[in-house]
């Protein structure tokens, strides 16, 4: 048989395959650049939940800053303060999952859900590692009447609901120290809620309150400087760096609070991204100038591997829980 003749293309289905084929090849092509394109090759942002000149925006620009020199990417700090950082921890959880929108995530992720003023919870983050973890302190200025915190409490025992405290935010970790102050001894204090940390302490420092509750991050080098005394610490034993300073529990006030600071990613990101922002952090923790900052503003530095760290915001949600319950909190 002699052989058939090629059917003649038809042009209009040519043209269609044609653009198949440049689809399909351009896909690849864009597919292998995302998966070539080394992380980051542009500026990654870093959302504060908080004002800025606190202890969560220090210890975020602080680690913008060795980021920024180890990988040559930009690393730009964002403050997005309000509702208890419930602002801020939305929009972080909300991001695209792809690395360039990070969040310096605290404890008030649980505290605000908890009390319904803030939809996002602790589990809707990937966490990259715990890097800051600081006790919380009272302090008053230095030239109040009280030098120690029993004149301060007694004070309060003897003015109900007239000694005034500044903390970041209502329902913030520093007002849920308060209330927990307020029920381990029965004392009334007037709790004035600044939009952050370095607020209320401005509040303080510009004498609008009495005292203050805040982390040595935020205050330490107001008290090294003479500008402000601390009467107690909510640790489980005395600060190397205040060493004079007794702890409340010293004090028969069982009260330990501590706030920290972790850097974390939206739910979604790819896990390579995750494992390179890790052995960033690693980079970052060894960096002299950053190791030097810490220092030089009292910040308790660590490096807790975020993977560990979601089976101790776990537990840490669960004592949240309880106080909240137990401090009538909840809205």
């Amino acid at each position: 048989m002699p052989p058939t003749a090629p059917r003649p293309c038809d042009p209009s289905c040519c043209r269609r395959r044609r653009s198949l084929c440049a689809i399909a090849l351009c896909g690849l092509a864009l597919c292998h650049g995302a998966q070539a394109e080394p992380y980051p090759a542009r500026s990654v942002e870093i959302i504060v939940p908080w004002a800025v000149g606190g202890g969560s925006d220090a210890v975020a620009r602080a680690f913008a800053d060795a980021a920024t020199r180890l990988t040559g990417q930009s690393f730009v700090v964002i403050n997005r303060p309000g509702a208890s950082g419930a602002i801020g921890h939305q929009e972080g959880a909300a991001a695209r999952a792809d690395g360039y929108k990070l969040t310096m995530v605290t404890p008030e992720v649980s505290l605000a859900y908890l009390q319904g003023i803030g939809k996002t919870q602790w589990s809707d983050f990937q966490y990259v590692a715990r890097i800051n973890i600081d006790p919380i302190a009272l302090v008053v200025k230095a030239d109040a009447p009280w030098s120690t915190l029993e004149q301060f409490t007694d004070y309060a025992r003897s003015h109900p609901g007239l000694a005034s405290i500044s903390n970041s935010g209502v329902g913030a970790t520093y007002h849920l120290a308060a209330i927990a102050l307020e029920k381990k001894t029965g004392l009334s204090f007037n709790n004035v809620p600044y939009i952050g940390a370095a607020p209320a302490v401005m509040g303080l420092l510009s004498g609008q309150v009495d005292a203050a509750l805040a982390t040595t991050g935020e205050v330490g080098v107001h008290v090294k400087g003479g500008k402000l005394r601390m009467l107690g610490v909510m640790s489980e034993r005395r600060l190397k760096d205040f060493d004079q300073v007794p702890t409340f529990h010293e004090r028969q006030i069982d009260v330990q609070l501590d706030t920290w600071r972790a850097l974390a990613a939206p739910k979604a990101t790819p896990a390579p991204v995750l494992a390179t922002l890790r052995q960033l952090v690693d980079k970052v923790t060894q960096d002299s100038a950053y190791r030097h900052f810490f220092a030089r503003q009292f910040l308790g530095l660590v490096n807790e591997d975020g993977v560990g760290l979601r089976a101790r915001l776990d537990r840490e949600s669960a004592f949240y829980t309880e106080a909240v319950n137990k401090l009538q909190l909840a809205k």
